[in-house]
């Protein structure tokens, strides 16, 4: 069982964190786990339980908006949890963030009414990167302290780089409960010219924003519109860009896939400068299939993308124009060897007239900036394949009793 404040629908450009949960549990499931999500409704009318191809959606109450029904929620989530754990091999909360609490009180209110050699266990992931990394939601919320105590009533906390395993054990959270989470890649599959005039013909069925000619050229920037309504935020940095970008290439379309709260800030920004009707803002996206076969390279620049939207994009062999944030460098250098960042067209996100230079030097010779991607997202697969990041999770959701398996110890 998966616990997430956010799922289908609030994925990809609005909620990474629930992009990155709708992947992984539709892929556990496809390596054969029965898997189920637990998770509020953020509307009136939505269902209670559907189903997401192998994977059944519990929304279990209203969304809490404040601190007083964030309390509720948590014992709410609690309870109904514990009523359920009989059949529950594991319970994976996909963020350090409140409802791991609700996690911890379940497996500890749950343990006593256990009976067998195979007892529910509970896990919490603290990921993300930078500015959007829980490690930072505990530091910054009044919250966070409770949150980091709770951890010691689960039996792992997945992290990702060594930062985060430091944060933990400093603030009480035993080395032995962490377990440091590898990345998997699949191969990737070229796409064929008839494949990238169906997925836009399909995407343009949806929405005519996103209407492309044949001789079109689509740079993607995905993320939630978050931030300040300035130059400052990711998007904002795209837009400012956008018109000089669009004088360079009269074939060039641009995609701004989100949802946040300087959405109409963008939509204003852009129709000042006269580009609108190059730049399409057609919301957010569930299903990013089509996208990516549709588009030509790929704009990242913010943290919280680091969740979803750049493993994506790298994993489906687009060219990536960087912003040379801190995150970004600790990702990539926690994850990958280090000659991958001279694979990555960098920007320095002080300097906007950089990320134009960054531009050319993809655009100036587009075919050959997708081989280079392609070979990259091949070398990925043979280092990171999938089957480590299975292995992983059946040792942390299946674990067999009879075999020690490694914990990888906090750095």
């Amino acid at each position: 069982m998966f616990v997430a404040r956010h799922f289908w629908p609030h994925c990809s450009g609005r909620h990474e964190a629930a992009a990155a949960t709708f992947e992984l549990t539709q892929r556990l499931a496809n390596w054969g786990m029965r898997v189920e999500v637990v998770t509020p409704r953020h509307g009136n009318t939505w269902p209670t339980e559907i189903m997401l191809g192998d994977v059944k959606v519990h929304r279990v109450a209203s969304a809490p908006r404040g601190d007083w029904s964030t309390q509720r929620y948590v014992r709410h989530l609690s309870h109904w949890l514990v009523e359920r754990m009989p059949r529950l091999d594991a319970i994976v909360c996909d963020q350090l963030r409140e409802e791991s609490r609700a996690v911890s009180m379940a497996i500890e209110s749950g343990a006593s009414d256990t009976h067998g050699d195979h007892p529910t266990v509970g896990v919490s992931v603290c990921g993300g990167w930078g500015e959007d990394s829980d490690q930072t939601w505990c530091q910054n919320t009044r919250g966070g302290k409770r949150v980091l105590q709770s951890c010691n009533g689960l039996n792992s906390v997945i992290t990702e780089h060594a930062k985060t395993d430091r944060y933990l054990v400093s603030h009480g959270v035993p080395a032995e409960k962490l377990r440091r989470r590898p990345i998997g890649f699949h191969r990737p599959a070229a796409v064929t010219e008839q494949q990238r005039n169906d997925a836009r013909r399909s995407l343009r069925g949806i929405n005519l924003d996103l209407t492309t000619d044949l001789e079109s050229r689509v740079l993607l920037w995905c993320g939630p519109m978050s931030g300040p309504a300035s130059s400052d935020s990711g998007v904002g940095a795209l837009v400012q860009s956008a018109r000089f970008l669009a004088a360079r290439d009269q074939d060039l379309r641009i995609w701004i896939l989100g949802d946040g709260k300087i959405r109409d800030w963008v939509h204003t920004e852009l129709k000042a400068e006269g580009v609108r009707s190059v730049v399409a803002i057609p919301g957010s996206f569930s299903d990013m299939t089509e996208v990516w076969q549709s588009v030509d390279a790929v704009v990242q620049n913010e943290d919280s993308q680091l969740r979803s939207t750049f493993p994506a994009a790298l994993a489906a062999a687009l060219p990536i124009i960087i912003a040379d944030r801190p995150a970004a460098r600790d990702y990539l250098q926690t994850h990958f060897d280090p000659s991958i960042l001279d694979s990555l067209a960098w920007y320095d996100p002080a300097k906007p007239s950089t990320l134009r230079k960054a531009f050319r030097s993809v655009w100036g010779d587009l075919e050959m900036a997708k081989q280079h991607a392609f070979e990259l997202a091949r070398d990925l697969s043979r280092r990171h394949p999938l089957e480590q990041e299975l292995a992983f999770w059946q040792s942390i959701l299946r674990p067999n009793p009879n075999q020690n398996l490694p914990s990888p110890k906090a750095s």
